[in-house]
């Protein structure tokens, strides 16, 4: 223990972690889980409050994860409690249900709620702006406060994982730890990506074309877009590179705004819109990552999902209280306005950092969307993943679970893979908690569709919710 306190006095963190005994509203379960804050910031005056929860199978040995949200300004606990975690939330707001098809089924899982200023985490002086490289940063710090206080998970393989904006967080964080080795050495394996915002220009450009072909821009606006700015070539059209201000452009900016404004749901283009108080979160991370200004109007459209049995539940005084929240922490949202519009920007595409992480550091790399969302659509994902310059070793292949079809891997390489899950939106373990997409056993054969190496098989699950059925996406993790 002495050593253990000086290593982190020499680091310059404190933490303040306790052991959850008891969540309120919750089933008793039998693996561990934490919660705490880490100290990091070049002025330290930032609190990184964190949600640790240990493998329900070997914590010894299995993977540790880290997930972030994006937003950017979102918080992880969201994730935690509708998507992947241990629980789901009820809708009264006030009680948990075991997830059976939690990932920390088989990893330990650490949610950061970054940057500071998001959910719980908070600024000791009030400063919480920041940007990409400040983020990537303090995320690190975070890090290597985490595995100075949990050493025995040091030497496990170690995952960077996260969705949305993440698509920026997660690379970033990845490049900062591989930069930062000598310094604190981290067991980083690979990376996963889910839904992410990987490309601005890509994710215009793909956003435009996605909407076309699935019906909701008019045929012969389309075919005068075609002649008039495209060159009779809308597969290569830069749609991007348009000036807003002439026809082109006042295109492109009508088409994107059709996806916020217009009526559905940006997060699952088939799923109906909710009606509810909470605010709109897709139009903030829309105008983050595009750098485009919505109207007031556009930002009091229904917001489409019912984040409020979350928020009620986290808001609760013994959740807090659980959790180990300071009683001058301000109430939980899962989206910080001030962060959104403030946030510094600085990159608009992942290409060199994730080919660095590939080729410079044999990284497995995973991206993965669900085909209907159109925050961060599939199109995006499937082009940059192709436009990373790893040769293509297999070919696009559908993967089938429970006999239906759960979507399509392209394996590049022996460890870049990017995969559809079918009739998911942007939330793929909320959507689909049943498909799995995880590591190869020892003494397993692996699926020929995911090539021969350690990267792939699809896990089947004969649990589903009501008539459909429903999938998880678990993935990437090595079973060595």
């Amino acid at each position: 223990m002495k050593v253990f306190l000086i290593t982190l006095l020499a680091f310059g963190y404190l933490c303040d972690a306790a052991l959850i005994s008891s969540l309120p509203g919750a089933p008793n379960v039998s693996f561990k889980q934490y919660s705490g804050y880490y100290n990091v910031g070049t002025k330290k005056n930032h609190m990184m409050h964190y949600w640790f929860v240990e493998s329900q199978n070997n914590p010894a040995t299995d993977p540790v994860l880290v997930w972030l949200t994006g937003g950017p300004g979102c918080s992880g606990l969201s994730a935690l409690l509708t998507e992947w975690g241990p629980y789901n939330v009820n809708t009264d707001g006030a009680t948990l249900s075991i997830n059976p098809y939690s990932w920390n089924k088989n990893a330990s899982v650490l949610t950061l709620e970054a940057p500071a200023g998001v959910g719980y985490s908070y600024s000791t002086d009030g400063d919480i702006s920041t940007g990409d490289d400040q983020t990537a940063s303090e995320n690190w710090e975070s890090l290597v406060a985490f595995f100075t206080e949990f050493p025995q998970y040091k030497s496990n393989d170690f995952y960077v994982t996260g969705e949305s904006y993440g698509g920026i967080y997660i690379p970033t964080l990845v490049q900062t730890i591989l930069d930062r080795q000598s310094q604190f050495n981290i067991n980083i394996k690979g990376l996963a990506i889910g839904n992410g915002c990987v490309s601005q220009n890509e994710g215009t450009d793909s956003l435009v074309r996605f909407l076309y072909h699935h019906g909701v821009v008019d045929e012969a606006k389309w075919e005068h877009i075609k002649t008039a700015c495209c060159h009779n070539d809308t597969d290569s059209c830069a749609f991007h590179s348009f000036s807003e201000f002439g026809t082109c452009g006042q295109f492109v900016v009508a088409t994107e705004q059709t996806a916020w404004n217009g009526g559905l749901n940006p997060y699952n283009m088939y799923s109906d819109c909710v009606s509810t108080s909470e605010q709109n979160r897709f139009a903030i991370e829309y105008e983050r990552r595009f750098q485009k200004k919505f109207t007031p109007e556009v930002l009091g459209t229904v917001p489409c999902l019912d984040e409020s049995p979350v928020t009620n539940y986290l808001n609760r005084q013994d959740v807090r209280k659980a959790l180990g929240i300071p009683s001058s922490v301000g109430q939980w949202s899962i989206c910080n306005n001030a962060i959104s519009y403030g946030y510094k920007r600085q990159y608009g595409d992942m290409t060199s950092r994730i080919q660095n992480a590939i080729n410079n550091h044999n990284l497995k790399v995973m991206l993965y969307n669900g085909d209907v969302d159109l925050a961060c659509n599939a199109l995006m994902g499937q082009r940059f993943t192709d436009q990373l310059g790893v040769a293509l070793t297999h070919k696009k292949a559908k993967y089938v679970v429970n006999g239906q079809v759960g979507g399509y891997v392209t394996t590049y390489g022996n460890n870049v893979h990017f995969a559809t899950v079918r009739g998911a939106g942007h939330m793929v373990p909320t959507d689909k908690p049943a498909v799995s997409i995880r590591a190869k056993k020892k003494g397993r054969k692996c699926d020929n569709r995911f090539g021969t190496s350690e990267t792939g098989i699809i896990s089947r699950h004969q649990e589903g919710r009501g008539n459909s059925t429903s999938w998880q996406f678990y993935f990437l993790l090595v079973k060595k």
